[in-house]
């Protein structure tokens, strides 16, 4: 499987400090229910770099080639783990720190919740709020292929060899869970704004059941899985200047006041919002003070 006519897209963001190119593909078209977005990524500091990335609904999947990037407990700073050719980030409920010596490369593949189910093959609870390495979630074969990529002559190269390496273990994926992937796409179209013992009875099942469910296929209660997707489509409509300030933003997203969006902003963000907006590069990737 090759994408053909692949678009790529490379941005150079503007930086004092050093460069940074990203290069984005889409996946091939049949993959796109699995996986949201390739990424290759060089970066250049000169210096160490710590962020925040923010959690969000999908699984991360990181190959690194060099130098390898730190993950750093929140509370902390110190070192939780490196992972050599790279790493797989579950599903979290709270943000969490990563940290550069002053340059990093890779490549990032973002997972639908789904899609992760099917190619990490394993209960998705193992990775909820957890990083391992690549091999703990796709086998021994995941080695040689963050060994394929890093050694592939451009970055076209890449996103084919990923198309390839998808589409085989899904070739012997086990079926999707129909209630869970209902469950998640009614959660996602409601923007987190619906109650749990709502979601239940529109699936016709009782909410102990669809808890289980969602644990075992996306590591995460429902509860969690929508407070996360709420916290998203609050960072768009402030981005998007329809509303007039915060509390504005809290109402139209769905929270009880001002002072709820501000404490999931400290858990999910680790600042005010005012602060986040403030510093933050981009949505899903805040740099803020370590």
């Amino acid at each position: 499987m090759i994408g053909k006519g692949r678009r790529i897209r490379v941005v150079r963001p503007d930086s004092a400090d050093g460069s940074l190119e990203l290069v984005y593909a889409d996946p091939h078209p049949r993959l796109a229910a699995h996986v949201m977005t390739y990424c290759g990524y060089r970066e250049i500091t000169g210096a160490p770099m710590r962020r925040r990335e923010l959690p969000w609904p999908g699984v991360v999947v990181i190959f690194d080639f060099g130098p390898t990037l730190r993950i750093l407990d929140p509370t902390t700073g110190a070192t939780a783990g490196e992972h050599g050719r790279g790493f797989v980030a579950g599903l979290h409920t709270r943000y969490a720190l990563t940290e550069t010596a002053g340059a990093q490369s890779g490549l990032q593949m973002n997972l639908t919740p789904i899609g992760a189910r099917q190619l990490c093959g394993m209960s998705m609870h193992v990775l909820a709020d957890h990083v391992v390495k690549l091999e703990d979630a796709f086998g021994a074969v995941a080695g040689s292929m963050a060994d394929a990529l890093r050694e592939a002559s451009d970055w076209r190269r890449r996103f084919d060899l990923l198309d390839r390496f998808i589409a085989q273990r899904l070739a012997d994926a086990p079926t999707p869970c129909r209630l869970a992937a209902a469950g998640w796409r009614r959660l996602e179209a409601a923007a987190g704004r619906l109650p749990i013992g709502a979601l239940a009875a529109e699936l016709d099942c009782s909410a102990k059941h669809l808890i289980a469910v969602f644990r075992e296929q996306f590591g995460l209660t429902p509860k969690s899985v929508a407070r996360i997707l709420r916290f998203h489509n609050a960072i768009r409509l402030y981005d998007s200047g329809d509303c007039a300030g915060w509390a504005d933003v809290a109402c139209a997203a769905g929270y009880s006041d001002q002072a709820h969006l501000a404490n999931e902003f400290q858990r999910f963000a680790g600042a005010s919002p005012r602060t986040f907006a403030e510093v933050r590069i981009q949505a899903e990737n805040a740099a803020l003070p370590g």
